[in-house]
């Protein structure tokens, strides 16, 4: 097969065309979902502990990032103010037969949570009759959704964030039982 030069000329123009649409930037995709799992065991029989749970508006009691907490209407949504400012999170299950409570981010704030939306649940559950297994299970996505995320609103920033604030949740949960018990 020959090849003349018009051939070539064409071939590498079209190649050079397919590279620079197939690397553009509005074909990138945006951010990945990122995950948090992590589980604690309380020091306290199931009831004690989805009692506590149950009632959405008590996080401020046990969890240490947690400043404060004010109900929405009707229970099914709190406003938590954090270091940073305030978010507004809605209930979208409490099930205490099933041993789930999922609740979603409403209403972001990145100076809070280098967060754009998280979907968080507590799987709760007895190990024995008295010790509960509590498991905080979430999805969520980076603060700057763009395919160029500003500093501090980037995948590593939501990880680091919701990593910290789950794990220290866990921690406190655990303390705020162990505190009842002496």
């Amino acid at each position: 097969m020959t090849f003349n030069r018009r051939t070539v000329l064409v071939a590498a123009t079209l190649a050079a065309l397919t590279g620079a649409v197939l690397t553009s930037p509005a074909l990138s995709h945006g951010p990945t979902p990122q995950k948090t799992d992590v589980s604690v065991e309380i020091d306290a029989p199931f009831d004690a502990v989805w009692e506590v749970l149950a009632d959405f508006a008590s996080i401020a009691d046990w969890h240490p990032a947690v400043q404060s907490a004010s109900p929405g209407e009707n229970g099914k949504s709190r406003v938590l103010t954090l270091d940073g400012g305030s978010i507004t999170e809605t209930l979208d299950v409490s099930s205490k037969e099933r041993g789930v409570i999922a609740w979603r981010l409403g209403t972001p704030n990145p100076e809070a949570l280098a967060v754009s939306s998280y979907n968080d649940k507590l799987m709760v559950e007895p190990a024995g009759d008295q010790k509960t297994t509590v498991r905080w299970i979430g999805r969520f996505y980076r603060a700057d959704t763009s395919n160029f995320p500003a500093d501090g609103q980037t995948d590593e920033a939501a990880i680091e964030d919701m990593t910290r604030y789950v794990e220290s949740g866990l921690t406190g949960l655990e303390a705020y039982f162990a505190a009842r018990r002496n």
